[in-house]
């Protein structure tokens, strides 16, 4: 669904497929192309779904705009649970390693030289694996660069080489600027 202002969904009751109530939408993104992937939603779930679907795990369910069917008082995905849950528990080929997405999700990200780049927060699905993963880039960077705050960036899992408290990737900073500017290009018309 193309969402018009993402921020008016915030606060709102989130419900899956079947009419389950699975808890608010918390945050949003802006993904790094206006046509696909859009935004980007980050769902708090409630007591009952985080510890029935998704083993007591504090952290947003990330969702594209592609998953929301229908909003007004409250929004409806086009996904159920069991949908959700499927793709929160795929594992990630992460350069030589794999890993569960959900390991990956809210850890912080620096380039080759240990500079801090941003935060995992979501990924984008293709043919059933998860190729990229979106990082939303720190404030600082979308200062210096006259970004939108809030803004996330495409990551080829390729990229990273180790994950621990932190995901440190094989790419420098002004490198992964060269990439992105490549990128953006890549999907415009």
């Amino acid at each position: 669904m193309k969402i018009g202002n993402p921020h008016e969904l915030i606060g709102k009751e989130v419900y899956d497929a079947t009419g389950r109530s699975i808890g608010w939408m918390d945050k949003t993104w802006r993904g790094w192309n206006e046509e696909y992937p859009g935004y980007f939603f980050g769902i708090k779930t409630n007591e009952y779904v985080r510890n029935n679907w998704f083993r007591g795990d504090n952290k947003l369910i990330p969702i594209p705009s592609e998953y929301v069917r229908d909003t007004g008082n409250t929004i409806t995905l086009n996904k159920t649970l069991d949908d959700l849950c499927h793709n929160w528990n795929k594992t990630v080929t992460c350069g030589p390693f794999t890993l569960p997405f959900e390991e990956l999700i809210e850890k912080p990200v620096f380039d080759k030289y240990n500079s801090r780049i941003g935060t995992f927060c979501t990924g984008v699905e293709r043919n059933g694996t998860y190729n990229n993963l979106g990082l939303i880039l720190d404030p600082y960077i979308c200062e210096s660069w006259h970004m939108p705050y809030n803004t996330t960036m495409p990551i080829d899992t390729n990229y990273i080489t180790a994950v621990k408290d932190t995901v440190t990737l094989n790419i420098a900073l002004n490198e992964l600027k060269d990439y992105w500017s490549w990128k953006q290009r890549q999907t415009q018309p």
